[in-house]
């Protein structure tokens, strides 16, 4: 067994909150004879290995961390019922491809495909594919998960999504790593413009503005000088501003976008932001995914406020 050691009680959330709404999806749409796709372009193994606190009083064991193995993304996806069609798990890491073609051989009468290439390739080659070329007019469905370890998506890909018009998808927004790249000062983004620019697209500029003169601005020298930073242009964008910026970003390309599922890495710290955008623009398929949204937000929202960490 390969280990795949990546993410806590957060990632567990993750998956919970996206394989509840798989199942309420393949339950609504299988029944409607529809052709349904999973595709995970950031599988992993299929599995990852996790720490868990055991012990205490109840337990009258002294506490500990252990390790212990669970079902990622991948392992959790097949055994969706009713189940999809079909299974598409791109991975670019050697190790990872040979645990998913374990994976595949141990299910032999599923429809599993494997792939090894950069994720944004590998969106791009399954939807040239000609089973989605009648898009909404189509029987073909899928969830698309874009799952990234921090800023491997590019915004092309999301285009290229919203313009299917019959995919769902799970994006983990990389909250913390985006605000990280936005530098105070623009003049400080320097070689980090076309990554910024492959991310978020040409508007990332929209979360930098003039500041207004206050007193927080001037430093408090023998001169009382102006500081080099209030001639040019200044991020005053807070991270809940840069995710509800993000949100607007992507109603622009997709005719529903959730609002933002926050995942805590810490007790303090939201990292990711889970989005669920949808490409089918008939109020059907919209109100199908409100309705299950809805009620992912319900089951899942109070645990991901309470801010579960892992050490």
């Amino acid at each position: 067994m390969v280990e795949h050691q990546f993410g806590g009680p957060w990632t567990e959330l993750k998956l919970d909150a996206v394989c509840y709404y798989l199942e309420c999806y393949t339950r609504a749409l299988s029944q409607r004879q529809f052709d349904l796709w999973f595709v995970d372009v950031f599988a992993g193994t299929g599995e990852r290995t996790g720490e868990r606190l055991t012990g205490g009083l109840l337990e009258s064991q002294p506490m500990r961390w252990v390790s212990e193995t669970l079902p990622g993304s991948a392992k959790r996806a097949l055994n969706i019922r009713p189940p999809f069609t079909h299974f598409i798990f791109n991975e670019t890491d050697r190790k990872h491809q040979k645990a998913l073609q374990a994976i595949k051989e141990a299910n032999p009468s599923l429809d599993i495909e494997i792939l090894g290439q950069d994720a944004n390739a590998a969106v791009t080659e399954i939807f040239s594919r000609s089973v989605w070329r009648r898009g909404a007019n189509g029987s073909a469905r899928a969830v698309v998960f874009l799952d990234p370890y921090a800023l491997q998506v590019d915004w092309a890909t999301l285009e290229l999504l919203a313009k299917t018009q019959c995919v769902d998808v799970w994006y983990l927004f990389p909250l913390h790593d985006v605000t990280r790249q936005l530098a105070r000062k623009m003049s400080g983004i320097g070689s980090k413009e076309k990554r910024l620019e492959r991310v978020l697209g040409t508007a990332w500029r929209e979360l930098y503005e003039l500041p207004p003169p206050t007193n927080e601005m001037f430093s408090n020298t023998l001169f009382g000088s102006i500081p080099e930073f209030a001639e040019e242009e200044y991020r005053k964008a807070t991270k809940a501003q840069i995710e509800a910026w993000f949100k607007s970003r992507l109603a622009g390309l997709f005719p529903y976008v959730s609002e933002p599922l926050p995942l805590f890495t810490n007790i303090k710290q939201q990292k990711f932001s889970l989005f669920l955008a949808v490409a089918n623009p008939s109020a059907p398929a919209v109100n199908l995914a409100q309705k299950f949204h809805r009620h992912v937000l319900k089951n899942y929202a109070p645990k991901a406020s309470r801010h579960t960490f892992v050490r």
